[in-house]
């Protein structure tokens, strides 16, 4: 037997079939070397961005902020356009969520919970990233939540933040000046530290 005989023996894997109840050997696959790097290289990708999304992080820096995010339009629930300059002169906490977005499901209602223990305090406000409005409004009523919820599909103020993931939660101050980005699943105790670090003077 030659090199190249060996190797592809090497890769031969035994499969089998029921016959009456008894499995037996029926013959061999060959699983490509290829194949395999492919099938685990796809696996350890979606368990990286899994886990990104779950456990998420922090960006205390991000530049964006002022013009460049406070006059782009979102459609609110009696259907008319706003901006986030209609929301200064408060602290607020956006959120950006999705029906489809697993870890933004899991999070909301903490948020609602520090929503409601903050509400004189904290303006919340939800920006949906869903691909219908009718997909939107059911969802929040689906979640009940109860903080102000709007609707921007095209990702306007997202793209402008250089967000990186779903779910995003920004801080801005109440002249619209962003302090805080955080990209990932929020607990309601990680909100609060969040508010108080970045919102307590705000």
């Amino acid at each position: 037997m030659d090199t190249h005989d060996q190797l592809d023996d090497e890769r031969d894997i035994p499969f089998t079939s029921s016959d009456g109840g008894r499995a037996v050997e029926t013959g061999t696959r060959s699983r490509p070397p290829i194949a395999v790097a492919a099938a685990a290289a796809v696996g350890v990708i979606a368990a990286l961005a899994l886990v990104f999304a779950f456990v998420g992080g922090d960006d205390a820096s991000t530049d964006a902020g002022g013009d460049a995010i406070s006059n782009l339009a979102f459609l609110t629930t009696d259907g008319s356009n706003a901006t986030l300059a209609d929301f200064e002169g408060d602290p607020l906490v956006v959120n950006f969520f999705a029906s489809w977005c697993a870890p933004c499901r899991a999070e909301l209602p903490d948020l609602e919970q520090v929503h409601q223990a903050r509400i004189d305090e904290v303006t919340f406000l939800g920006i949906n990233h869903d691909l219908d409005e009718s997909t939107w409004r059911s969802f929040v009523q689906e979640t009940e939540i109860t903080f102000q919820t709007v609707f921007q599909p095209d990702q306007e103020l997202f793209t402008a933040l250089d967000a990186k993931g779903m779910p995003t939660t920004v801080l801005l101050s109440a002249d619209g000046e962003v302090l805080h980005l955080h990209t990932g699943l929020l607990t309601d105790e990680l909100l609060e530290e969040l508010i108080d670090e970045h919102l307590g003077e705000a």
